[in-house]
């Protein structure tokens, strides 16, 4: 699997860490596994895909809104440890 370059940097989990594992658990389907590997991305994912595929296209205040949640996610799971 590919090392995260930011968790190797900082020791802390991005948006993102957890997404190759999270992918292997879903196509073993193991969705409860998937889901706590990374539940931000485990729900946001499919919200986002039905939220352009709906409109085909996103705003600028679309795309920072999308931002400004990745980022929280991130935070937060840094400070939960999820």
């Amino acid at each position: 699997m590919l090392t995260c370059p930011f968790h190797w940097l900082t020791g802390l989990n991005c948006p993102l860490c957890g997404a190759q594992r999270m992918g292997i658990a879903l196509w073993h389907g193991h969705i409860s596994e998937a889901f706590w590997l990374n539940p931000g991305l485990f729900i946001g994912l499919p919200v986002a895909v039905a939220w352009w595929l709906r409109r085909r296209e996103l705003s600028s205040h679309e795309a920072l809104i999308l931002l400004v949640v990745a980022l929280g996610w991130g935070v937060f799971r840094n400070i939960v440890q999820l």
